[in-house]
């Protein structure tokens, strides 16, 4: 019972693994285009009259590199999610592979819920406030860069609440190896 209820928690990692490997895709267009900008001294792209989301009246040299670091920013962000549907995330491994099956659920279990998922939900409640800040105030870059940085900050909530329900379904899926160890606990790799 507990894999079935764990499964579709478990699962939103690897979806969000598969969509947000894309984004490396864009960071390397972004990298790209800079360094040909920069080589061949051009500053702006593409200027228009109408306000486009992001971009603001323009593309511009700045905008390209700040995107770049924006989306690399992103792809760590979700890219935690992944790593914990793949188990590969950061532990003291030494100790934790010399535990049985039971014990390791245990740890998991005592991990997740008293440090992974308060951590994501406080940081995503905290964070609420710093994009509606920069909603309200209409922040953007003071060098022509990106506008509507809110659009940016708020990955940050949405990428901690992406984790703690990732890791909420390692803890049903772990708390069923407690109750019966003979469960296969292995994630789904993919």
């Amino acid at each position: 019972m507990c894999n079935t209820l764990a499964r579709p928690l478990v699962g939103l990692g690897l979806v969000v693994g598969r969509l947000t490997s894309w984004l490396v895709l864009l960071v390397m267009a972004a990298v790209l285009i800079t360094v040909l900008m920069n080589f061949f001294g051009v500053n702006v792209i593409a200027r228009w009259d109408e306000r486009v989301l992001l971009f603001g009246r323009g593309i511009t040299i700045n905008s390209i590199t700040e995107l770049q670091w924006h989306i690399f920013g992103v792809l760590t962000l979700f890219g935690a999610t992944y790593a914990l549907h793949l188990d590969n995330h950061v532990r003291v491994d030494v100790v934790y592979s010399n535990l049985s099956l039971r014990s390791r659920a245990v740890v998991n279990v005592v991990g997740h819920c008293v440090m992974l998922i308060p951590f994501c939900l406080i940081i995503s409640w905290l964070s609420k406030s710093f994009v509606e800040m920069s909603y309200i105030s209409g922040e953007q870059s003071n060098y022509g860069g990106l506008t509507d940085r809110y659009l940016i900050k708020a990955m940050l909530p949405f990428g901690m609440v992406f984790l703690a329900l990732g890791a909420l379904g390692q803890v049903i899926r772990n708390i069923g190896v407690i109750l019966d160890p003979s469960i296969d606990s292995d994630p789904p790799r993919n």
